[in-house]
């Protein structure tokens, strides 16, 4: 499995902001329980996440509540709450000497015989408009909140970008500082023969530095300014011995900022050049194709 590609999927990511789905979320808790790597990575997403929400945190504006409260009318009495009026009872005394009590008479529902039905009127219960009221707010709240997350997981991939790049920059930096100490190296070091190879008509900016051991002849190459070859052609280094040219290898056509170790020369070598051939080589050299050359001092 390719775990860094994993982790590049962006899936432990919807992980920690709850976006993926229960068989998705089964999943990543498995592989951070089989890979470390996904482990760690994981926890790093998380505590990145949580840094970013503590920094960015915000409350929703007091006037959200107070904008959704004026519009909500609270004045009115609920169904079933309105205080009885005092009845109109009378004592009626009768001949026995006793008394009896006349209830108040009970008014009937306004009838509209126009259309045969009783006026009726709806009161909103109190609780019912406390729901609304909940229910916007939940909504706004809610709302809110997802976009909070979505800035928050934008951020988040901004901030893994930069730590990519970061990483990216640090690894070139420490090949470039490498190349460096093997170059002076090679300079400073009595078993190599430093040949300059200058340009020549063909390519007069162009410069090579051949470090040749005269006691192994293994040669070593530094370009530090060729043209890059053409699709179809390569560059073929050459040392000269006994007034022949001998193939000792094929530039990489990627030479930049590396040390390139070619084929062993002979023993004599009198001088060394470079020239222009088709890829893989030539037996002999090209020499209207000759970019750079330099004697051995």
């Amino acid at each position: 499995m390719n775990i860094q590609a994993y982790i590049e999927s962006g899936i432990l990511e919807e992980y920690v902001l709850g976006t993926v789905s229960p068989q998705e979320k089964q999943e990543v808790e498995c592989m951070s329980h089989i890979y470390p790597e996904i482990k760690e990575e994981l926890l790093r997403t998380e505590s990145a996440l949580e840094e970013y929400a503590l920094k960015h945190q915000a409350t929703p504006p007091p006037s959200l509540k107070d904008s959704i409260f004026a519009q909500m009318n609270f004045d009115a009495a609920p169904e079933g709450e309105e205080q009885s009026e005092e009845t109109d009872e009378k004592i009626i005394p009768l001949a026995d000497g006793t008394a009896t009590v006349q209830p108040a008479p009970v008014e009937a529902p306004v009838i509209d015989h126009a259309f045969d039905r009783v006026e009726t009127q709806v009161v909103t219960p109190t609780w019912a408009k406390l729901a609304v009221a909940a229910a916007v707010l939940l909504a706004l709240f809610a709302g809110w909140s997802a976009m909070q997350m979505t800035d928050m997981k934008s951020a988040n991939n901004e901030a893994v970008a930069k730590v990519e790049s970061m990483e990216a920059d640090m690894a070139a930096m420490k090949a470039q500082t490498e190349y460096n100490e093997a170059v002076a190296a090679l300079f400073r070091s009595p078993t190599y023969k430093h040949v300059h190879l200058a340009g020549l008509p063909k390519s007069p900016e162009s410069a090579v530095s051949a470090f040749w051991n005269t006691q192994t002849n293994e040669v070593l190459l530094d370009v530090q300014n060729l043209p890059a070859a053409p699709q179809g052609k390569q560059y073929q280094l050459w040392s000269i011995v006994d007034g022949k040219p001998v193939d000792i290898g094929m530039l990489d056509n990627a030479f930049t900022g590396k040390v390139l170790k070619m084929k062993n020369t002979k023993a004599g070598s009198a001088a060394f050049a470079i020239t222009l051939e088709k890829e893989g080589g030539n037996p002999t050299p090209t020499m209207e194709e000759m970019y750079v050359m330099g004697k051995v001092v």
